[in-house]
């Protein structure tokens, strides 16, 4: 059994742990160069945070640049967020940067979105996405999960779960992740498990092949 993790900011190793685990590595456009050296054996997902959108013209120079790598598996994070500055006006038009590079690349995008569910999904609209779009760190209520089910994202879930969300997220549009939270990923798995109403192993399971379906290029690393 494997333990997908396919959003986080931290690389943990535990001696004696047999447990099998494969994670994504989320870094910025400036930080893949460096983390690419010194975790060798991972894969990536690259992009510009929202709350890094304002003058971020270099950033994206450069994350245009080296997206093609075969390391980086996904496009992002990336989103929306009006809790946060810079203002939508800002956030948007890179936001749309990034959905054009997911769309070239045949990569996923991974999605940051708060309180900007409506500019989501009108952005969605506008844009017509081939790829897949995966919200990282979701616990939204029932009622924005049946939306957002209807219009086709994919969840990724952490520490955070809304247990009255999950059994209305279908199973083949679920992953998990640690983010940057302290909970280990078996534990994120186990409480996403018992949310689902599923046996652990059938659910890891069904996120393995998940994975393995959004995830295409992860075959040139396994």
């Amino acid at each position: 059994m494997i333990f997908y993790d396919i959003h986080t900011h931290r690389i943990r190793f535990e001696e004696n742990d047999t447990a099998q685990r494969f994670c994504i590595i989320s870094v910025s456009t400036l930080e893949f160069e460096t983390a690419k050296e010194l975790y060798k054996q991972c894969v990536f997902s690259c992009g510009i945070h929202p709350w890094c959108s304002e003058d971020s013209d270099i950033q994206m120079a450069h994350l245009t640049k080296i997206a093609n790598n075969p390391r980086i598996v996904a496009i992002g994070e990336t989103g929306l967020d009006k809790l946060k500055n810079p203002s939508l006006d800002a956030q948007i038009p890179v936001f749309k940067k990034h959905i054009e590079l997911s769309e070239n690349l045949k990569k996923p995008l991974i999605i940051h979105c708060v309180k900007a569910w409506n500019e989501l999904i009108r952005v969605r609209h506008e844009t017509k996405p081939t790829q897949p779009w995966i919200i990282h760190g979701y616990r939204g209520k029932p009622n924005l999960t049946e939306q957002l089910v209807k219009e086709c994202f994919l969840f990724s879930v952490g520490s955070k779960i809304n247990t009255h969300s999950m059994p209305l997220i279908p199973i083949n549009s679920l992953f998990c992740e640690t983010d940057e939270g302290e909970p280990d990923i078996r534990e994120i798995y186990l409480q996403a498990s018992k949310a689902a109403n599923m046996d652990i192993e059938a659910f890891a399971d069904k996120v393995a092949k998940n994975v393995h379906k959004v995830f295409p290029m992860l075959e040139l690393h396994s």
